[in-house]
């Protein structure tokens, strides 16, 4: 309790300088004392709960909990990220408002140089469709054609993209870091 209380103070810095500020969950679930403004970032298991209790205290949230992206699958698992509804929340359709958006996460624990990029995309791709798209927008093979057709224009500029689609054709595999500048 005594790690948070220190970052409330650091919050009061900001507030004296009036801005406004995103803290993580754990914030928001010990009770500390947070402005009406402040953005709360749902990051960990049992995101639909905490978004709920988030939105329903009347914070403005962003989630990422179900979109890390370097845990180590075998699979097509682009589709799990997909799946993903970030407002299948009990909350009011006034309070659902409050969620701002989300994010994709790539840690290090399960990822390095060689393998980064292929992780990132087209997961992240899958991600973006699904915080972009309306909540009824669920058509997963016409998702997959367009993902497997963007992951080609991904490698076609040098991005080491992983595979959608087994078996599918891409004239600009990828070749190698060599010509990746970045």
């Amino acid at each position: 309790k005594q790690w948070y209380q220190r970052r409330v103070r650091v919050l009061d810095i900001i507030q004296g300088l009036n801005h406004s500020y995103v803290v993580w969950e754990e914030i928001f679930n010990n009770k500390l004392q947070i402005r009406p403004d402040t953005i709360v970032h749902v990051w960990k298991g049992g995101w639909q709960d905490t978004l709920s209790k988030v939105v329903k205290g009347g914070y403005r949230a962003i989630i990422s909990s179900p979109w890390y992206l370097n845990y180590i699958t075998f699979s097509r698992d682009w589709k799990k990220y997909y799946e993903v509804e970030p407002l299948n929340i009990t909350a009011s359709a006034e309070q659902k408002e409050l969620v701002m958006g989300g994010e994709a996460c790539m840690w290090g624990e399960f990822v390095d140089d060689s393998n980064v990029l292929s992780r990132t995309f087209p997961r992240s791709s899958a991600v973006a469709e699904r915080l972009w798209s309306h909540e009824k927008q669920r058509d997963e093979p016409d998702m997959e054609f367009r993902l497997d057709k963007h992951r080609c224009g991904m490698c076609a500029r040098g991005i080491p993209a992983e595979t959608v689609i087994l078996r599918s054709f891409c004239p600009y595999e990828f070749s190698g870091y060599d010509d990746l500048h970045i």
